[in-house]
């Protein structure tokens, strides 16, 4: 660090450190004197956190960051995840209101995870809401330049509260999905059924468009799922029977699949409202719309299907996730376990053998082994 020349410049050059950055500027001088001067009036500035790269931190508030997310960011991600960005930060702004982003410290979301808390939000909840206000304040100091560097103040408050487990499996139980199927209203009906027969999320089902659906070949094409891959689902007999049916009477009303007497899409929020409504009229318990894509691939597992096959079905990009629903199907490792009965029993063949031979009353031999 210091003052040093360059080849390609007439000017002495600046170096040192910031939020463990190494800045380089250049002092716009020839004069070595001046230039000494200038770089000891960024050191200074810098001891005194008067300088943040090339600009002064600027008084923004907690309200314009959330509004320049949910305009700038959020819009391109899923569908699904904008309309959930919103309801969060409609959250974090009712706690942050006039609150300056250099003012919020690990000690203010502290308050706000307290808060949450108090009202009985669950864990899971809480942590998608500080996960999403971390990512805000990345972008900020990222791209945005708002803030310094190192100084998120998420990161700290997220590791007290420590992980969820995240493995829940609910499948459909014997009876339940007749019972769920009585209940619900008739235009969730064929959505209940793709979900359980092609594992799709509920977002992708409820923008799922006829272009998509190609009932020659079986098969549903995603072109983009949550991981941002492509994927081709195949079709089951009663899949394809259920959208050939929707086909009859929706195909030249709307591109949409799943759509309303004017044509516009059903919405993920009303095909999740109309299915809690209906879990309760049916008496089912602790039952999501996104378990019916536990439920695909619960059958799948249990019906002796490779994990890594389900794994492409599902479309996940990790084999961890589909390892999940592994104890399912204990049928399906016995065989590896019989393994071990078969060397037990190879192995007391190999260790008997005849020590001596005696003959009995009778004449027949005796035969002593070990």
């Amino acid at each position: 660090m210091g003052l040093y020349k360059r080849k390609d410049s007439q000017f002495y050059w600046m170096s040192f450190r910031v939020d463990g950055r190494r800045i380089t500027e250049s002092s716009k001088t020839r004069n070595k004197k001046l230039a000494e001067m200038i770089y000891a009036k960024k050191l200074t500035e810098i001891t005194e956190g008067k300088w943040f790269g090339k600009v002064n931190i600027p008084n923004v508030t907690m309200e314009e960051i959330f509004d320049r997310y949910l305009k700038e960011i959020s819009p391109n991600l899923s569908p699904t995840t904008d309309e959930r960005n919103g309801q969060m930060v409609k959250n974090l702004r009712a706690f942050f209101v006039n609150a300056f982003i250099k003012d919020v410290t690990p000690s203010v979301v502290s308050r706000y995870k307290a808060r949450r808390l108090e009202k009985r939000y669950s864990k899971e909840t809480i942590l998608r809401e500080l996960g999403l206000l971390r990512r805000i304040f990345n972008i900020a100091i990222e791209e945005w330049e708002l803030c310094r560097e190192n100084q998120n103040p998420v990161p700290k408050v997220l590791r007290t509260l420590g992980k969820v487990d995240s493995k829940r499996v609910r499948y459909l139980a014997p009876g339940e999905l007749e019972r769920l199927m009585v209940a619900s209203p008739s235009w969730l009906r064929p959505i209940i059924t793709i979900a359980r027969h092609t594992g799709l999320r509920r977002g992708n089902i409820m923008e799922l468009t006829w272009p998509q659906v190609d009932l020659v070949r079986r098969i549903v094409t995603i072109p983009r799922t949550k991981n941002g891959l492509p994927i081709g689902i195949p079709l089951t007999q009663l899949a394809t029977k259920t959208l050939a049916e929707l086909r009859k009477v929706r195909y030249l009303h709307s591109s949409f699949v799943f759509c309303d007497d004017n044509g516009a899409p059903h919405t993920p929020g009303r095909a999740t409202t109309a299915f809690r409504r209906a879990c309760r009229t049916a008496e089912i318990e602790n039952l999501r719309f996104h378990d019916l894509r536990h439920d695909f691939a619960s059958n799948l597992v249990q019906a002796g299907v490779d994990i890594h096959v389900v794994k492409e079905l599902l479309g996940h990009s990790d084999l961890r996730m589909t390892l999940r629903y592994c104890h399912l199907a204990p049928e399906n490792l016995r065989s590896a376990v019989n393994v071990l009965d078969k060397m037990e029993q190879d192995r007391e063949k190999e260790s008997s053998y005849v020590l001596a031979t005696f003959a009995n009353k009778n004449g027949s031999a005796i035969k002593l082994t070990r």
